[in-house]
This record gives C-alpha cells, structure tokens and sequence, in this order.
C-alpha cells in the first residue's frame, strides 16, 4: 500500500485529507486524500484516493479518456465515493477533460499523432515512455501507486453478442488466473441485469497495444482490463446478420441509443462486483445509491431521468443547461429510482417523451418512490411529457399536481407557439414581460383536476396562441396553463408544458423553474 505520506505524479497538486470511519467488519480507518493531476494545463483534472489502513489490493479506476464516452467518467465519479474496507482505491474520473467538455474522442488542440490518448502509453516489448503531456501524466500518477490492477472504463459502439465487430457490451482482459476469474464474476455480475441474451456481456482480449490497461498490465505487472458499454441499443427485431451488416457501414447512427444512466451502472455492477471480489468492499454496498447531497451537501443535486418513455433532446438539454449553471445533474432510470436514490437529491426531473411509457418504466413502485420524495420535501420539473406524469388525471400519473388533461385528444401538434409569463411566473421565473416564442410538441393542456389533498396550482405562464390538430379541440390551449406550479407535501412541483430548454434564449427558464422546485429560489 502506498504511505499515507506519499503523493503520486510530477504534477499532482494535494487539496485535502479527511478521515472517514466505515461501516464495515472491524471497522476499518480509511483515509480519503485529493489531489490534482496537470495542474495548470489544459488536462488539469483532480484524482481520488481511499486508503485502508487493512491490507487489500491496490486498484486504480480511470474514467473518460475517450470524450465522446462519458458514462466512464460519470460512473467513476459516482464509485469514488463508496466506502472501501481494505486496501487502496485511486481513481481518475476525467481523465481528458478537454475531450470530455468536446464530445470528440481524439484530443482537441494536439498533433495528430498523439490525438488518441488511449494509444499513447508505453506499448508491449518496448522500453518506451508515454507519449504527449496528458499521457505522460496519467501514465506516472498510475505507475506511482504500483498497483495490483488498473480499470479502464470505456464505451464503443455495437454490441459485441449481438454478432458487431465493435467492443461494445465487453470485458476487455488481460490474460492472468487471477484477471480470468475477477472477469468471469464482472460478467455474472453486468449480465444478471440483462434479460436478452443478444445485449448481455462478453470477454474479449487483449486490450490493445498502447491502450492505458495493455501498458499496465505489460510494464507494472498489474490485473488489468477495459470496461466497455455500448452507446447503441438493440433495434427492435434487429438480429445479429442485421446488426453486423449496420456496423459495416460508415455510420451506425440510425441505431436507439442506449440510456446513458443504464451504461453508467452497467460500469458500477461490474466494478462493484470487482470490488466485492478482492474483498476491497462491503457487498451491502448499495450499487444504486449516487452520493448526492452527502457527497457534497453545498450543491443542488438534480435526479434527471434518462430512460425508457424519454425522447429526443430533452433530457441532455436540461442536463447541459443545469450543469452549466453549476447544478450537479445525475442520470437515473429506473433501478435507481426503485432503489430510494432520489433520497439524496433535491430535485429530480422527468423530459420529454411519452408520459405513460415514463410511468410504465418506473412502474407502480417506482411512481411511490417519486411521489414520496415529493411529499418529503423534494422538488419535482416535468417537461412535456414529464408534466403529463405529474398531473392527477391518468391512473399512471404520480398525482403530485391538482390538474388533469381537457382532452384525451393529445395530439396537438408540433411546431412554434407564444406564451406569456403571469406576475407570478415573473417573480419565479425571471422578469421576462411580453410574448414569449417557445417550442411545442403536443405538451399536456390543463385544467385544475379538483384533489381535495393537493393545493390549487400556480399559473406561471399562459398558452396565447395553438395548435389544435388531428381533432383535438380548438380554442382549449389559449389562456391555458403552459407552466404552473404547485405544492404535494413538503416538496414543490412544477409543470412545464411546452420545450424552453429546446428553445434558444429561453433555456434559462429551466434553470429558475429547477432552482424554485428545488427549494434553492
């Protein structure tokens, strides 16, 4: 184990030691520290490392060294903070920050030959060092702990059982006993979560040369593997000729994509039953629960729901204007949910989409669990269809607002409408007088549902113009609600019918609508 004393890397920065006592048999001292790698430079980026004082193995997690697969770097940065019981874990959530802040995958700015970080470690039989500054830092920040294994966390394209020649939905080995072994419950651990065979896991190996887990495993000796998710989803009655034929093509891209919290926790099952395997960690710890306020109680955590019944832009709209308004956004789904994780939020927020495939995915429990969080004091946003799911009119809606739909004729259609804020919606919202341009896409059109338990809503802005097609009624959405706000408890609601956050200059409505619900206004 490294000494407590000790600080890796030629550019690490140290920030602060605490001493935290876990829950677990014996109760073990383990002392947090953080530091910063590349301090100064475009790659600064900060590190996170629990020490034991019993012995256990030395293991390194690495995040987000390609910037186009951010669910490495989410689900590092959420493993951080379990508590270990015996030995070291060092983690680097965000590896390539400027990649990640891009989207690209090669790194922004650099010659080309360097471009892909995960080819730039000291390759297989060669007595090389790592090649471009952001390597070299990794590649000494790792080599200093001397670890016993090295987790690289990535995301590919297709999906590896479904018959793809791309990594996606793989265990990427280093050959060993041991890394064999620790693989095999990895993939009982990842695949117990999926019931069709085609998505479910596979081993493969080696992991390429010049790659972060090759270097180490070559050079320091260390277990090593890469995690791979898949960005892309099944289609439905795809089969494996049909998808290796997509995969030949130039682009994949008419492929669903794949929830991004459902391949951030694919990462944590596999990690998680990594850890519970070397003995490193407690299997009672929760693989669902996400940190929140205890990790950092001065922030606004938002719960932003990802997965089934969501579409479009929605929910990376929101989770790009609320990051940027220094709000800590977590993708959640389903499992999550059904697992209390909305405790440690104050917020959480359901795009758009469909609202009853939203209520179906959560399912009866699920819906319990929101409505619970609100009724103690959490705040909830719906957008579109997530403004549906709140109302009080459908037997799948959460019921946390005193409002139903007019009209079971939904489809109003798409396109452009004007909306107004009221006195109130100004205070809440900010001081935005006159007609507002805002889009639209068939979001529910309300009147008060009558709940004797719920309190009246709140109008914050009117519908002034419509849509009224396929039969639905003319006349019901001018001077309707277009955004309310309501109580359910101790917790705030609000109800957003139409897109701000797909609307340009109007994104900030969601930042005060999110702040008001959660109690930060």
């Amino acid at each position: 184990m490294l000494p407590f004393s000790r600080l890796p890397g030629s550019r690490c920065i140290f920030l602060a030691v605490a001493l935290l006592w876990a829950p677990v048999s014996g109760w073990a001292e383990v002392r947090r520290t953080e530091g910063v790698l590349n301090r100064g430079t475009p790659w600064e980026t900060p590190y996170y490392v629990q020490q034991s004082d019993q012995p256990g193995p030395v293991v390194v997690l690495v995040g987000g060294i390609h910037g186009d697969e951010p669910a490495g770097a989410e689900a590092a940065d959420q493993i951080r903070h379990w508590p270990i019981r015996s030995g070291t874990l060092a983690v680097l959530p965000r590896a390539n920050p400027p990649a990640l802040a891009a989207r690209t995958r090669m790194v922004p700015d650099v010659e080309r030959s360097v471009g892909n970080l995960d080819r730039n470690f000291p390759r297989a039989g060669r007595q090389e060092s790592a090649r471009g500054e952001p390597a070299q830092a990794i590649w000494g920040w790792v080599e200093s702990w001397d670890p016993d294994w090295v987790v690289d966390l990535h995301e590919a394209s297709g999906i590896r059982a479904a018959g793809s020649r791309a990594a996606g939905s793989s265990t990427i080995v280093l050959s060993s006993p041991a890394a064999e072994a620790a693989a095999a419950r990895l993939l009982e651990a990842v695949n117990a979560s999926i019931s069709n065979e085609k998505k479910r896991f596979v081993q493969l190996g080696p992991p390429v040369d010049g790659s972060l887990a090759r270097a180490a495993g070559e050079h320091l000796g260390a277990s090593a593997m890469i995690l791979e998710t898949s960005r892309q989803d099944l289609a439905a009655g795809a089969d494996s000729a049909q998808t290796a034929e997509k995969d030949r093509r130039p682009s994949a891209s008419s492929a669903p994509s794949q929830p991004l919290s459902r391949r951030v926790r694919q990462h944590r099952l596999m990690v998680h039953a990594l850890l519970v395997h070397l003995g490193a960690l407690d299997q009672e710890v929760d693989v669902d629960r996400l940190g929140g306020r205890r990790a950092a109680p001065g922030k606004t955590w938002v719960a932003l729901y990802d997965a089934e019944g969501t579409g479009g832009k929605g929910a990376s709209a929101v989770d790009r204007i609320l990051s940027e308004a220094g709000m800590r956004v977590r993708r959640v789904g389903p499992e999550e949910i059904a697992a209390g994780a909305l405790a440690d939020f104050d917020l959480t927020i359901f795009p758009g989409g469909s609202g009853s495939k939203e209520a179906a995915a959560i399912g009866e429990h699920g819906r319990r669990q929101v409505k619970a969080f609100v009724e103690g004091g959490g705040g909830y946003l719906g957008i579109c269809a997530g403004a549906y799911l709140c109302t009080s009119g459908f037997d799948w809606g959460l019921k946390i607002l005193d409002a139903r739909t007019v009209s079971p004729k939904w489809q109003r259609g798409r396109g452009m409408v004007q909306i107004e804020l009221t006195a109130e919606g100004q205070q809440i919202l900010g001081d935005r007088p006159g007609l507002l341009e805002v889009r639209y896409a068939n979001g529910p059109i309300i009147r008060p549902a009558g709940v004797e338990a719920l309190p009246d809503y709140q109008v914050l802005a009117l519908f002034r113009t419509e849509l009224a097609e396929h039969g639905s009624p003319a006349g019901a959405m001018t001077s309707s609600p277009a955004i309310a706000a309501g109580r359910c408890g101790e917790g705030r609601v609000v109800f957003v019918s139409p897109h701000p956050e797909q609307t340009e200059g109007l994104e900030d409505l969601v930042e005060q609508a999110a702040r008001w619900a959660a109690g930060k206004d």
